[in-house]
Protein backbone atom coordinates (compact mmCIF):
# COMPACT_ATOMS: atom_id res chain seq x y z
CA UNK A 1 0.00 0.00 0.00
CA UNK A 2 2.90 2.34 0.76
CA UNK A 3 4.10 2.06 -2.85
CA UNK A 4 0.65 3.11 -4.11
CA UNK A 5 0.71 6.15 -1.82
CA UNK A 6 4.22 7.05 -2.97
CA UNK A 7 3.16 6.65 -6.62
CA UNK A 8 0.32 9.14 -6.11
CA UNK A 9 2.74 11.46 -4.27
CA UNK A 10 5.11 11.24 -7.26
CA UNK A 11 2.34 12.32 -9.65
CA UNK A 12 1.60 15.31 -7.39
CA UNK A 13 5.32 16.11 -7.08
CA UNK A 14 5.73 15.89 -10.85
CA UNK A 15 2.79 18.22 -11.50
CA UNK A 16 3.93 20.66 -8.81
CA UNK A 17 7.49 20.81 -10.07
CA UNK A 18 6.43 21.26 -13.70
CA UNK A 19 4.05 24.10 -12.85
CA UNK A 20 6.60 25.74 -10.53
CA UNK A 21 8.51 26.91 -13.63
CA UNK A 22 5.64 29.33 -14.18
CA UNK A 23 7.08 31.35 -11.29
CA UNK A 24 10.26 31.99 -13.27
CA UNK A 25 8.39 32.97 -16.44
CA UNK A 26 5.98 35.16 -14.47
CA UNK A 27 8.83 36.87 -12.61
CA UNK A 28 10.58 37.67 -15.89
CA UNK A 29 7.35 38.94 -17.49
CA UNK A 30 6.37 41.19 -14.58
CA UNK A 31 9.92 42.51 -14.02
CA UNK A 32 10.35 43.27 -17.71
CA UNK A 33 6.98 45.02 -17.82
CA UNK A 34 7.77 47.18 -14.78
CA UNK A 35 11.20 48.10 -16.15
CA UNK A 36 9.70 49.07 -19.51
CA UNK A 37 7.00 51.12 -17.82
CA UNK A 38 9.61 53.22 -16.00
CA UNK A 39 11.91 53.45 -19.02
CA UNK A 40 9.02 54.62 -21.20
CA UNK A 41 8.69 57.70 -19.01
CA UNK A 42 12.21 58.76 -20.01
CA UNK A 43 12.64 57.35 -23.49
CA UNK A 44 9.06 57.24 -24.77
CA UNK A 45 8.57 55.85 -28.29
CA UNK A 46 11.96 54.11 -28.41
CA UNK A 47 10.96 51.86 -25.50
CA UNK A 48 7.61 51.07 -27.11
CA UNK A 49 9.51 49.34 -29.94
CA UNK A 50 11.03 46.75 -27.55
CA UNK A 51 8.18 46.58 -25.02
CA UNK A 52 6.67 43.39 -26.45
CA UNK A 53 4.66 42.67 -23.27
CA UNK A 54 2.77 45.97 -23.41
CA UNK A 55 -0.60 44.59 -24.53
CA UNK A 56 -0.63 41.25 -22.74
CA UNK A 57 1.37 41.46 -19.50
CA UNK A 58 -1.63 42.05 -17.25
CA UNK A 59 -3.60 39.14 -18.71
CA UNK A 60 -0.63 36.79 -18.64
CA UNK A 61 0.22 37.65 -15.05
CA UNK A 62 -3.18 36.55 -13.81
CA UNK A 63 -3.21 33.54 -16.19
CA UNK A 64 0.11 32.40 -14.75
CA UNK A 65 -0.88 33.08 -11.14
CA UNK A 66 -4.20 31.24 -11.51
CA UNK A 67 -2.53 28.26 -13.18
CA UNK A 68 0.18 28.10 -10.54
CA UNK A 69 -2.31 28.38 -7.70
CA UNK A 70 -4.67 25.73 -9.08
CA UNK A 71 -2.16 23.17 -10.32
CA UNK A 72 0.08 23.57 -7.26
CA UNK A 73 -2.71 22.43 -4.93
CA UNK A 74 -2.09 18.69 -5.30
CA UNK A 75 1.62 19.19 -4.58
CA UNK A 76 0.84 21.23 -1.46
CA UNK A 77 -1.65 18.60 -0.30
CA UNK A 78 0.89 15.80 -0.85
CA UNK A 79 3.36 17.63 1.39
CA UNK A 80 0.83 18.33 4.14
CA UNK A 81 1.17 22.05 3.46
CA UNK A 82 -2.53 22.88 3.23
CA UNK A 83 -3.99 25.43 5.63
CA UNK A 84 -5.64 24.03 8.73
CA UNK A 85 -6.31 25.15 12.29
CA UNK A 86 -2.93 23.95 13.57
CA UNK A 87 -3.43 25.69 16.89
CA UNK A 88 -5.85 22.90 17.80
CA UNK A 89 -4.95 20.14 15.38
CA UNK A 90 -1.28 19.71 16.29
CA UNK A 91 -2.15 19.12 19.97
CA UNK A 92 -4.62 16.32 19.25
CA UNK A 93 -3.60 12.65 19.40
CA UNK A 94 -2.82 11.10 15.99
CA UNK A 95 -6.02 9.03 15.99
CA UNK A 96 -8.13 12.16 16.58
CA UNK A 97 -6.28 14.02 13.82
CA UNK A 98 -6.78 11.09 11.46
CA UNK A 99 -10.47 10.75 12.29
CA UNK A 100 -11.09 14.45 11.66
CA UNK A 101 -9.13 14.28 8.40
CA UNK A 102 -10.95 11.14 7.26
CA UNK A 103 -14.41 12.58 7.97
CA UNK A 104 -13.57 15.88 6.25
CA UNK A 105 -12.10 14.17 3.19
CA UNK A 106 -15.18 11.99 2.75
CA UNK A 107 -17.77 14.62 3.71
CA UNK A 108 -16.35 17.81 2.25
CA UNK A 109 -13.22 17.33 0.14
CA UNK A 110 -14.42 14.73 -2.35
CA UNK A 111 -17.83 16.34 -2.97
CA UNK A 112 -15.99 19.63 -3.56
CA UNK A 113 -13.53 18.03 -5.98
CA UNK A 114 -16.36 16.26 -7.82
CA UNK A 115 -18.11 19.61 -8.28
CA UNK A 116 -14.85 21.27 -9.33
CA UNK A 117 -14.15 18.65 -11.98
CA UNK A 118 -17.69 18.28 -13.36
CA UNK A 119 -18.77 21.92 -13.31
CA UNK A 120 -15.28 23.13 -14.24
CA UNK A 121 -15.27 20.87 -17.29
CA UNK A 122 -18.73 22.13 -18.33
CA UNK A 123 -17.57 25.75 -18.01
CA UNK A 124 -14.38 25.05 -19.97
CA UNK A 125 -16.28 23.36 -22.82
CA UNK A 126 -18.86 26.16 -22.92
CA UNK A 127 -16.07 28.75 -22.95
CA UNK A 128 -14.36 26.95 -25.82
CA UNK A 129 -17.58 26.61 -27.83
CA UNK A 130 -18.51 30.28 -27.60
CA UNK A 131 -14.92 31.52 -28.02
CA UNK A 132 -15.01 33.38 -24.70
CA UNK A 133 -12.32 36.02 -24.36
CA UNK A 134 -11.01 38.17 -21.55
CA UNK A 135 -11.70 41.85 -22.07
CA UNK A 136 -9.37 43.20 -19.38
CA UNK A 137 -6.94 44.43 -22.05
CA UNK A 138 -6.81 45.18 -25.75
CA UNK A 139 -5.20 41.79 -26.38
CA UNK A 140 -8.37 39.94 -25.21
CA UNK A 141 -6.88 36.44 -24.84
CA UNK A 142 -9.13 33.37 -24.97
CA UNK A 143 -10.32 32.19 -21.56
CA UNK A 144 -10.95 28.54 -22.35
CA UNK A 145 -7.32 27.38 -21.78
CA UNK A 146 -7.45 28.83 -18.27
CA UNK A 147 -10.85 27.30 -17.64
CA UNK A 148 -9.58 23.85 -18.67
CA UNK A 149 -7.04 24.13 -15.85
CA UNK A 150 -9.94 23.93 -13.34
CA UNK A 151 -10.97 20.30 -14.02
CA UNK A 152 -7.32 19.25 -14.42
CA UNK A 153 -6.49 20.74 -11.02
CA UNK A 154 -9.57 19.13 -9.49
CA UNK A 155 -8.56 15.73 -10.87
CA UNK A 156 -5.01 16.04 -9.49
CA UNK A 157 -6.38 17.16 -6.12
CA UNK A 158 -8.87 14.27 -6.02
CA UNK A 159 -6.11 11.78 -6.83
CA UNK A 160 -3.95 13.13 -4.01
CA UNK A 161 -7.03 13.20 -1.78
CA UNK A 162 -7.36 9.43 -2.25
CA UNK A 163 -3.83 8.99 -0.91
CA UNK A 164 -4.53 11.34 2.01
CA UNK A 165 -7.76 9.49 2.87
CA UNK A 166 -5.87 6.17 2.90
CA UNK A 167 -3.22 7.73 5.13
CA UNK A 168 -5.89 9.01 7.50
CA UNK A 169 -7.54 5.57 7.63
CA UNK A 170 -4.20 3.90 8.36
CA UNK A 171 -3.43 6.46 11.08
CA UNK A 172 -6.86 5.85 12.68
CA UNK A 173 -6.02 2.13 12.91
CA UNK A 174 -2.36 2.30 13.94
CA UNK A 175 -2.06 5.59 15.82
CA UNK A 176 0.87 6.70 13.63
CA UNK A 177 0.92 8.64 10.38
CA UNK A 178 2.29 6.71 7.39
CA UNK A 179 5.43 8.07 5.76
CA UNK A 180 5.20 10.62 2.96
CA UNK A 181 7.34 10.96 -0.09
CA UNK A 182 9.59 13.87 0.92
CA UNK A 183 11.54 16.21 -1.30
CA UNK A 184 11.46 19.50 0.59
CA UNK A 185 10.31 20.52 4.02
CA UNK A 186 8.76 23.73 5.27
CA UNK A 187 11.02 25.76 7.56
CA UNK A 188 8.12 26.10 10.01
CA UNK A 189 7.82 22.29 10.23
CA UNK A 190 11.55 21.86 10.86
CA UNK A 191 11.52 24.55 13.58
CA UNK A 192 8.40 23.09 15.23
CA UNK A 193 10.02 19.62 15.33
CA UNK A 194 13.23 21.08 16.78
CA UNK A 195 11.32 22.95 19.48
CA UNK A 196 9.66 19.71 20.59
CA UNK A 197 13.05 18.04 21.25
Amino acid sequence: MQQVLFSIDRVSAWSGKIVSWIILVSTFLISFDIAMRYLSKWFGPVVRQIWFTYTFSYDMSYYFYATLFMLGGAYALSRGAMVRGDIFYRNWPVRTQATVDFVLYIGAFFPGMLALVSVGFQWAVASFLIGERSFTSAWAPPLWPLKFVIPIAGTLMALQGIAETIRAFQAMRTGAWPRRLADVEETETVLARQSEL
